[in-house]
C-alpha cells in the first residue's frame, strides 16, 4: 500500500477532486478508479479537468503512475457524478483498490 492510498480512496468515496502533481505540473483531477495494472504498477484513472499536460491535452482521461506522482491532495471541490463514459471494473486493472460506485 502507497501512503496515497487513503487520500485516493476517500477522494472517490467522496466525489472530491484531487490536486495532482505530476509530470511538472500541477493538475486537478476527478479520480475514478485506483488499483493495480497487470505489471503490478498503481495507477490511478481519472478525468483531468485543469492543469498542464506533457501530451498537450489540459482536459480527458488520463491515468497516473502513483510512482511518479510529487504530490496528491484532497481538493475541497466535488464532482457530482461519474463521467458518462465512466466503465466500471476496468479492464487496465488487474486488481481494483477502489472505484466510484464501490
Amino acid at each position: 500500500m502507497t501512503h496515497f492510498d487513503d487520500v485516493i480512496c476517500e477522494a472517490i468515496a467522496t466525489m472530491h477532486l484531487l490536486v495532482v502533481e505530476y509530470g511538472g505540473a500541477e493538475r486537478l483531477v476527478q479520480p475514478h478508479v485506483y488499483g493495480d495494472d497487470a505489471a503490478g504498477e498503481r495507477l490511478l484513472s481519472a478525468y483531468q479537468v485543469a492543469g498542464g499536460s506533457a501530451s498537450g491535452a489540459a482536459t480527458g482521461w488520463k491515468s497516473f503512475r502513483i510512482e511518479k506522482v510529487k504530490s496528491l491532495t484532497l481538493s475541497d471541490r466535488r464532482f457530482h457524478a461519474p463521467r458518462p463514459e465512466f466503465q466500471r471494473n476496468d479492464g487496465a486493472f488487474s486488481r481494483i483498490i477502489c472505484q466510484i460506485g464501490g
